[in-house]
């Protein structure tokens, strides 16, 4: 027997983006990545991988995500199947993105990969990373590797690349002297001929062997592609948000690390330096005056600095200044600053200037060309000397600006409208800081709405979805991001894989902010408004650990625990034995107990209780292994405390009986029942029908498989099974057959155990007024279960068994009868007719 679920209310509107299937290409790689045995075979094989395989291979393969401090085991050189990219013949590769540590085996990894590849290569990403080891220079010299097509690079960090000449370089292999508080001699210690003669040697042979190099003026890593268009050098922002700093460039003003390595450009078009601090005026930008086309600055402190420096970059088309925060986007003379912007840059098509005051109105000392109205009608007045109107304005943040009725731009970022709003999430993905308030600017408007009409909810869904992804260890964001899901998914009819993604994001953040109370429950509400179980089937044992765990850690908190215990309760109905267990091996049913034991110490039956009592009956249903757990945790004493404490409490009572039922349907568990003072209980709430039958009912069946195993199981108690077979007789003849039931039975086998069971007349009794009664109420359900169980054959045999009571006769023909009226109905007919099955006539 099992409880009715518990369904949540689907409040939706918008239609989601329609489905699509991967790509077989896509599929394929995925499928060879997770199976290394399928690369066992390659290097036997002369397999030569179109480019596009190839390179789809090679992103499933390498690692893409780093810890802010990754160890050498999680480096790129630790898999070895990222070496057959190294053969540039059979696996050829036109871009390169990886995740390296500073190790020398991925310094090693990467020369191999650049030399294999060197003609092809249009794209270079070194990423998430914080240092790149010291060794890549010295090998990319050593082997002559130059990439004469390459177009962008991409590297988190110039420590190791920027090729500094003022630090010595170290044996590749041997251990450096950094941070060892020891006298060190160098070869600038020597003088004369010795000295002479090192040099020109090159290297110097240690007493125990071991070479070291000799200082060697390694140009920087952009030398060996001089004429790539897009230099990304934007830093980790974990770092950035951290206030931490490169090893290489500690103290270091940033202009001279900079110079160098955009020295060797010649056809510099996009520059990013997003989190990069110490950059004081900017000077080292100058020779990109008649090249750079795009600049972005996001989250550089004190700009006001480099105003002048920014202002020659005359053919600037996109200018990001925008910030994380207000504090370090602070001009001391906003108006001027902006006009200047926008009157030195004529071309300009793209301005950010989010979390900044250059939006500011002008005053007595900030207000430039006073006498001149400007080119264009703006409610910003820096802003007003554009030459044409631009195609995005960034003004997140930007005090009421992103408000201001007339704004010069096609897009705007902000958060006045929903479309500023969903701007505003596409263009900060990849910044946690502003992508934070974002979120929560989406958790406003889409819970409070505006004064028009919100259309882009599906929009907004797969951008918060993909910021949670993006973002999965930043705890804000999730929290900002799971409350802005909860509102979001109410008014999206979700596809199936939407659905999927959803709560895939809601358990990856939960699981990793586990001790955060308020995305515990922002998770947790959220679950709520999906159809449990069948919703979460694809990653049930996943739901049910965390669950599990969240009553662990969150124990304080009613509210998530009340939302949990509903979530627990929902997936015990409806699903298979087996799931089931799965959620009793967590320790599930231990966790409620304790819950329950909370409730009852402090003397309260609430909802967390009657709940969590209705999960055990649920969980319990036909799953003995789960009635065994129960028992061993005491269960039955906290069931006979509870009973003695609010036995007037309906609800409680009824779930509470439902799980003994299910306790009593087990052979081998059954006797643990048989004790005097849980009998008295049982046969007391025999006479309970105030409001329905079910309490009565559950005790009636609990007793009826007590008195079927004969006298000889009643003889360790006081109470007699003749007394007691007598007030289970009485009280079926109390209920209504016609009554109509809450409860979900998807099987009769237990009940069926009984019919045949004549020296319990009772127990026949009650198991026939079931089936009487089930099949009355919904036949169309309960009779085939009776069908095809055998109980029809076991009906006819009571039906002509001599000593059989005339009232339990009686309730087995008119079940007969049931299923006579059920198989002559026209539904049945038209199946068996579907089926090729001969039908009966009369």
């Amino acid at each position: 027997i099992a409880s009715p679920p518990f369904t949540p209310l689907l409040h939706q509107m918008g239609e989601d983006h329609p489905l699509s299937a991967p790509s077989l290409l896509s599929l394929s790689s995925r499928q060879t990545s997770l199976h290394p045995s399928s690369f066992s075979s390659i290097p036997t094989l002369n397999v030569h991988l179109p480019l596009p395989v190839s390179h789809a291979l090679f992103l499933q393969l390498q690692p893409t995500v780093l810890p802010a401090t990754a160890s050498t085991s999680q480096s790129g050189a630790s898999n070895p199947k990222l070496h057959f990219f190294t053969d540039g013949q059979r696996f050829p590769l036109d871009s390169i993105d990886i995740a390296l540590t500073d190790s020398e085996p991925d310094a090693f990894l990467l020369a191999e990969l650049l030399n294999a590849h060197k003609e092809r290569l249009t794209q270079l990403s070194i990423i998430n990373t914080t240092a790149i080891s010291p060794s890549v220079l010295p090998l990319l010299e050593s082997k002559g590797i130059r990439l004469p097509n390459l177009r962008s690079f991409r590297a988190s960090t110039t420590d190791g690349i920027v090729g500094n000449p003022k630090h010595r370089r170290r044996k590749m292999g041997t251990a450096g002297l950094e941070g060892r508080n020891i006298p060190a001699l160098s070869e600038e210690d020597l003088q004369g001929h010795a000295a002479e003669a090192i040099q020109s040697f090159g290297v110097c042979t240690l007493p125990n062997g071991e070479k070291e190099e000799m200082d060697t003026l390694y140009d920087p890593i952009t030398t060996k592609f001089p004429h790539i268009s897009t230099l990304n050098l934007a830093r980790d922002g974990r770092l950035a948000r951290r206030n931490e700093e490169e090893p290489s460039t500690q103290g270091e003003n940033m202009n001279e690390t900079v110079h160098r390595m955009i020295q060797p450009l010649t056809n510099l078009q996009s520059l990013d330096l997003s989190y990069w601090t110490k950059m004081d005026d900017l000077r080292c930008l100058r020779p990109l005056s008649s090249s750079l086309t795009r600049l972005i600055l996001y989250d550089v402190p004190d700009l006001y600095k480099a105003i002048d420096n920014i202002c020659e970059l005359t053919q600037l088309r996109v200018l990001d200044v925008s910030q994380c925060n207000r504090e370090t986007g602070m001009y001391p003379r906003p108006a001027t600053c902006l006009h200047k912007l926008v009157t030195s840059l004529p071309l300009l098509s793209h301005l950010d200037i989010s979390s900044t005051n250059l939006a500011a109105q002008p005053s007595q000392l900030d207000w430039p060309d006073r006498e001149n109205a400007g080119n264009i009608l703006c409610d910003i007045y820096g802003l007003r000397f554009l030459s044409r109107p631009l195609d995005f304005l960034g003004l997140f943040n930007c005090d009421s600006a992103s408000h201001f009725g007339s704004l010069p731009a096609k897009n705007i970022s902000g958060d006045a409208t929903e479309d500023q709003v969903i701007n505003a999430l596409r263009t900060y993905s990849s910044r946690a800081g502003l992508l934070q308030a974002v979120l929560n600017e989406s958790y406003q408007l889409y819970r409070f709405g505006n004064n028009n009409p919100l259309t882009r909810h599906t929009e907004a869904l797969h951008l918060v979805l993909q910021a949670m992804s993006d973002h999965l260890n930043d705890s804000t964001l999730q929290i900002a991001g799971s409350a802005s899901l909860f509102y979001i998914i109410r008014k999206v009819n979700m596809n199936r894989d939407t659905k999927r993604r959803v709560v895939g994001a809601l358990l990856s953040g939960m699981e990793t902010h586990m001790d955060e109370q308020v995305m515990v429950r922002n998770c947790c509400l959220s679950l709520c408004q999906f159809e449990i179980p069948q919703e979460i089937l694809f990653d049930y044992s996943r739901l049910a650990i965390l669950l599990v765990t969240v009553l662990q850690h969150h124990n304080g908190d009613s509210l998530t625990q009340r939302i949990v215990v509903f979530l627990l309760n929902s997936m015990a109905c409806h699903v298979e034995g087996d799931q089931k267990i799965q959620v009793g091996k967590y320790r599930a049913i231990e966790m409620i107990l304790q819950q329950i034991k909370r409730k009852l110490d402090a003397n309260v039956c609430d909802d967390v209780m009657e709940v969590g009592w209705s999960f055990l009956w649920n969980i319990t249903d036909e799953t003995p292994t789960n009635c065994e757990r129960f028992l061993e945790a005491q269960g039955l004493t906290l069931f006979e405390q509870c009973f003695d404490a609010f036995r007037t409490e309906r609800e409680l009572v009824r779930n509470m009986m439902g799980l003994i039922g299910n306790i009593a349907e087990v052979d081998s568990l059954r006797n643990q029942l048989m004790k005097d003072s849980y009998i008295t209980i049982f046969t007391t709430l025999l006479t309970l029908v105030d409001d329905s039958i079910e309490i009565s009912y559950n005790s009636a069946g609990v007793l009826a498989h007590l008195v079927s195993d004969g006298e000889e199981a009643w003889s360790g108690v006081t109470t007699k099974r003749s007394e007691v077979m007598e007030a289970i007789m009485k009280s079926c003849k109390q209920w209504k057959l016609d009554t109509r039931r809450f409860i979900n039975y998807r099987s009769f086998r237990p009940i069926l155990r009984l019919i045949p069971v004549y020296d319990a007349p009772a127990s026949q009794h009650w198991a026939v007024w079931a089936l009487a009664n089930l099949t009355t109420t919904d036949g169309n359900k309960y009779c085939r279960y009776v069908v095809e169980e055998g109980g029809e054959t076991l009906l006819i045999q009571l039906v002509n068994h001599v000593g059989v009571l005339d009232d339990t006769k009686i309730l087995a023909n008119i079940v007969l009868t049931n299923i006579s009226n059920w198989r002559n109905s026209p539904s049945i007919k038209e199946e068996k007719e579907e089926e090729g099955e001969p039908m009966e006539m009369g």
